[in-house]
Parts: structure tokens; C-alpha cells; sequence
């Protein structure tokens, strides 16, 4: 059997749709479901304090494999990625912080 909204939101069976009833579809369309909530400073910090960490780990594995292999070109180059990765940071993070003063 089909189903319908009533005008105050009541799920209903219905063989036909009654007068001033919506169907799901309809319904789902006036009533679309809220945004999730903005995460706050301190969740986001969280989130790129965890990105950070993981690709410092990264950078920090690769670079002590180049210099067990002498491979001197590689780790420049790595150390060049944390520099990138430093500053990156510090751009997010003031981003993140300049919000909440705002």
C-alpha cells in the first residue's frame, strides 16, 4: 500500500493519496534533511593535527630509507616536502584559528 505524509507529518497508508497529503518524494523535497553541523575549531584542529602527523611519519620513514642507502638526492628532496608540509600547516592553522576570532 502506498504511503503519505499528512499536513503535520504523519507517515500514513493510504490506497489513494487523500487531499493535502504529500507523497514520500514530495515530502522529502519540503523537508530536505538539515546540513551536518560545521566542525568546531577544536575538531578541525584535531583533523589536521592527524594529517600532518601521518604525512610527517611518511616523509620521516622515506627520508631515513634514503640515507640508509646513501641516497643523499632523495633526502634533500624529502626535506624540501616537510618544508612544504611545515608551511602548509602553519597557513591551515592560522586559517582555522582566524575563524574563530572573527
Amino acid at each position: 500500500m502506498p504511503k503519505y505524509y499528512s499536513p503535520s507529518g504523519n507517515l500514513e497508508v493510504w490506497e489513494q493519496n487523500p487531499e493535502g497529503y504529500y507523497t514520500v518524494e514530495e515530502w522529502a523535497e519540503l523537508h530536505p534533511a538539515p546540513a551536518p553541523p560545521e566542525p568546531t575549531v577544536e575538531e578541525q584542529l584535531a583533523e589536521l593535527d592527524a594529517r600532518y602527523n601521518a604525512k610527517k611519519t611518511e616523509y620521516t620513514t622515506a627520508y631515513t630509507a634514503a640515507i640508509m642507502r646513501g641516497d643523499t638526492e632523495s633526502a634533500e628532496a624529502i626535506k624540501g616536502y616537510l618544508d612544504t608540509l611545515d608551511d602548509d600547516y602553519d597557513a591551515e592553522y592560522d586559517r582555522i584559528v582566524g575563524e574563530e576570532e572573527e
